[in-house]
């Protein structure tokens, strides 16, 4: 028989930073006297929801696994002290917090981090710094460069998550903490809720916005939109709290989850493969995890993403048939925090789901080893689109489109955050999008066999355009017998960021130019009968910002004056072989 378990719960501990600037933390522990590893999640979502917001591991079922569960408000959040500015303040206060944490009497020294999207880049945040006390992190569904990635993408201006981000997460939050720390009067708030409210409810409008930070709702509450708006390159201020150049600084393991539909999927990839090669210690090489699904950025991950069910196995359910990502991190957890082994160390470092089979798959590597990129050529002859070769172009007349600004092509799924109402991410049907003029179709013929495409996926496109600088967009698509265009992974570059986001490099109007396109990465199986379908456009709203195609950005005081249209001509002939490249998998 089944004992009855007790948790302690203390509220609102004070964790002094070395600046003096006073976090409050929630701690969850067994009854009684002991000493417990400790689990930390540092969050700007408010700790007094206990853990049950975007999260993976849920807090009770943690101190029942004899963990202490500590749960702290970031620096300028909810019962926080301080200013909140992301990303640059978490390292200091990540060190401190964790060694915090391991000097408290029911601790016995040792400390995980744990936690989905801004929670996660805190714990990478905190890993830079290397505090002693840090034993592993559970980073899930979470970037590793806060430039590319996760506030832009190729260059383009990440819009559509960034609205659906900072109004109903982190404006809000910050208008209630005015009000009641009385900052403002109930008038003030009152009108700064009405303004808030609107935008959020009028998201399709809101988007619409230009210039993209002209909305007052965004300076009354939000300051870091602008700083964030003002370095439109990589430079210092994001180089400064980049996780991606300091994965050599990293010292302890890391179990990374991810989802082929997640907004921050590369960058889940990225740190794994990033702390793999230069980690500093042979525990952060040889011990970090990576567990990637078919999910969006939603917690738990479910077995639906979009308009597509994945299937029982997928999604983290009532089923014990189902993923349970929760056991996943608390296994990593007990392992090089308890030193407890349930097998998990002798299991591949990988494990995928192969969408379009609809399995799990152990891995030994990130990219796979025996995947054999190939090549898939776009041929045409001047008709808005056509097929995906294998067989290099001949004279192959060029296809041309009208790229306009004012009429942008619409963001229908794909990897999207953080508002599914206003702005649904995962798999959807694209006929419709790809019935526009202003997107280009190519596609393979249908498949003799099935063909498993797993990995990183680049576009290599040699195009024109009349504007001083645009944007291309691609989109991967498995086209099914009937018709269904199945989106599965897509990607953006800004023209004037084509040789790297570090600084703007102008083109000639006109002048055909090579642009290497990053599509990021997925796992699916094309099934005999489909095919690979590729899709090219200038646009993709409003998951992207427009590019008012003037040479200049959708933040100058003008853009909504100067948006033009622009003519867009895509090559593929001899001279200019515009390819797809494609991860195959042999089977």
């Amino acid at each position: 028989m089944r004992q009855p378990q007790t948790v302690r719960v203390e509220r609102d501990l004070p964790v002094e930073m070395r600046d003096g600037t006073v976090l409050y933390a929630d701690l969850f522990r067994p009854e009684g006297d002991g000493r417990w590893p400790v689990l930390l999640q540092r969050t700007p979502y408010n700790k007094g929801l206990g853990g049950l917001a975007l999260l993976q591991t849920d807090t009770f079922r943690a101190v029942a696994r004899g963990y202490a569960v500590v749960i702290q408000d970031c620096r300028g959040r909810y019962a926080s002290d301080g200013a909140f500015a992301p990303f640059h303040q978490e390292v200091a206060d990540g060190y401190d917090t964790v060694e915090w944490c391991a000097r408290q009497p029911w601790a016995d020294g040792g400390v995980g981090m744990y936690g989905t999207s801004y929670v996660g880049a805190t714990q990478w945040l905190a890993a830079v710094a290397a505090p002693p006390s840090l034993r592993c992190i559970v980073p899930t569904f979470t970037a590793s460069d806060y430039y590319e990635g996760w506030t832009y993408q190729g260059g383009a201006f990440q819009w559509g998550f960034i609205c659906n981000w900072v109004l109903p997460y982190l404006a809000s939050a910050d208008l209630v903490r005015a009000r009641e720390r009385g900052a403002i009067s109930e008038a003030d708030y009152a009108a700064s809720r009405d303004r808030l409210v609107a935008a959020v409810d009028g998201m399709d409008e809101t988007v619409r916005t230009l210039p993209l930070g002209a909305l007052p709702i965004y300076s009354e509450l939000s300051p870091y939109l602008a700083e964030w708006l003002a370095h439109p390159t990589r430079d210092e201020f994001w180089r400064s709290c980049a996780i991606e150049e300091r994965h050599d600084r990293v010292q302890v393991p890391a179990l990374n989850v991810g989802g082929w539909y997640d907004i921050f999927l590369d960058g889940t990839l990225r740190n794994f493969t990033g702390v793999r090669a230069h980690g500093t210690t042979a525990e952060a090489r040889n011990g970090s995890r990576l567990l990637v699904g078919p999910w969006t950025h939603t917690t738990p991950p479910l077995a639906q993403s979009g308009a597509i069910d994945f299937g029982l196995s997928a999604g983290q359910g009532l089923s014990p048939l189902s993923m349970d990502v929760d056991g996943e991190c608390l296994r990593f957890c007990d392992l090089w925090l308890k030193g407890i082994d349930d097998g998990l160390a002798a299991e591949p470092p990988v494990r995928l789901f192969v969408m379009g089979e609809g399995v799990w798959r152990g891995e030994e590597t990130w990219p796979l080893e025996r995947a054999q990129a190939t090549e898939f050529f776009l041929r045409g002859n001047g008709e808005a689109g056509g097929a995906l070769s294998p067989e290099g172009p001949g004279d192959d007349r060029p296809d041309v489109f009208l790229a306009d600004p004012v009429h942008p092509v619409p963001t229908v799924g794909g990897q999207l955050c953080c508002y599914p109402s206003q702005l649904p991410p995962g798999a959807f049907d694209q006929r419709e999008v790809a019935a526009r003029p202003d997107v280009l179709r190519y596609a393979t013929t249908p498949l003799e066999e099935d063909t498993e495409v797993t990995g990183p996926i680049r576009l290599h496109l040699w195009a024109a355009t009349t504007a001083p600088d645009c944007d291309f967009t691609a989109k991967l698509v498995d086209i099914f017998p009937d018709g269904h265009a199945r989106n599965l992974t897509d990607g953006v570059l800004r023209a004037r960021y084509r040789l790297g986001t570090e600084a703007a490099h102008p083109i000639v109007p006109g002048e055909p130019t090579l642009y290497e396109i990053d599509l990021w990465a997925t796992s699916n199986r094309f099934r005999s009968g489909h095919r690979i379908g590729l899709e090219v456009a200038s646009s993709n709203f409003p998951r992207f910002d427009r590019n008012p195609q003037t040479g200049g950005d959708s933040n100058n005081g003008d853009a909504a004056a100067e948006l033009r249209p622009a003519m867009q001509t895509v090559f593929h002939d001899r001279e200019r072989p515009s390819r797809l490249v494609l991860p195959i998998v042999p089977r």
